[in-house]
């Protein structure tokens, strides 16, 4: 058997500046953090603090200088010691690697999250922190192995999105970008150019648009005393995804649900998902919400 190390350094905070990194208690400074990701036993752990300060791996510190109550750390390390049979080809090595890698990165993630929860000026929750330095070593016979991972991992290719027109660009001008669009390419973002998603934001933020954008157009085809009111119809018909099927139909003469029935049974997905992140914290896949994102503003599109 041959018994791998690997080890990874993390920015602590989004910024390395002072002022925007984050305090820890000393007690942490001088203790090893361990969970078990998948089947690797990851062990995270900031700069040892001897006592007293200034004291090296940190920018600063909170209290008396003989005795901080806090401390400022520029970075954490994480690593995870794993076997691998020696019999193995590359190709099977490089494999586990990546894993240990995934497990390293989600440990390294949920300390960072840990963080940004009590100070979220170093950092939005869900972020995967910026790595600093990632080895492996295959310590039994003192070899350093080539990681098969990037440093930090690149973002998403998107490609196929529309140009910017020049009726577009004066329009944002004039009137500034339409809120329910800015939401909606919030959350295609966070789905889909970033190494960092965040399905669970994305979902809220494209339910939103696509609600409130429905909403706000169907108020110009109904000036106050139109029969029936915009409000009676909500109230008859009680669904956000309503909105798209009897309520568009009452108010523009075509409905989603019979012009695309596939899009409106997404469209109903993405409002359930909403309901399931408002009520009960449940995150989506980030998959999942990708392309309930997109059937979100496909259905923006279909309104016009």
């Amino acid at each position: 058997m041959n018994e791998i190390r690997v080890d990874a350094v993390y920015q602590a905070s989004s910024e390395p500046t002072v002022g925007r990194m984050c305090d820890i208690e000393t007690a942490l400074a001088s203790t090893p953090l361990t969970t078990t990701v998948d089947e690797f036993q990851v062990v995270l752990a900031f700069p040892r603090f001897e006592g007293q300060v200034p004291a090296q791996g940190y920018a600063g510190w909170l209290g008396d200088d003989y005795a901080p109550v806090g401390l400022s750390p520029a970075y954490f390390t994480a690593h995870t010691v794993f076997d691998v049979d020696s019999s193995v080809e590359e190709a099977g090595v490089q494999e586990a690697l990546k894993a240990a890698v995934a497990a390293i990165r989600f440990a390294a993630a949920r300390l960072s999250d840990a963080i940004r929860v009590e100070q979220p000026s170093v950092g939005m929750v869900g972020e995967i922190p910026k790595v600093l330095s990632l080895t492996a070593m295959d310590t039994a016979r003192g070899l350093e192995l080539r990681v098969p991972e990037p440093l930090n991992p690149g973002y998403g290719m998107v490609r196929g999105l529309p140009v910017l027109t020049i009726e577009r660009a004066s329009q944002a001008l004039r009137d500034g970008v339409v809120p329910a669009r800015a939401l909606l390419s919030q959350a295609r973002h966070l789905t889909q150019s970033t190494n960092s998603p965040q399905p669970g934001m994305a979902i809220l933020l494209a339910a939103v648009a696509a609600e409130t954008h429905a909403k706000e157009l169907f108020k110009s085809f109904r000036p106050p005393g139109s029969t029936p009111s915009l409000r009676s119809l909500q109230e008859k018909h009680g669904t956000a995804v309503d909105l798209y099927g009897p309520i568009a139909k009452a108010v523009i003469g075509r409905s989603l649900e019979d012009s695309d029935p596939t899009l409106w049974v997404e469209l109903g997905g993405l409002f359930s998902a909403r309901n399931k992140m408002a009520h009960r914290l449940k995150t989506p896949t980030h998959p999942d919400a990708r392309r309930l994102v997109v059937a979100g503003m496909r259905a923006i599109e279909w309104l016009g």
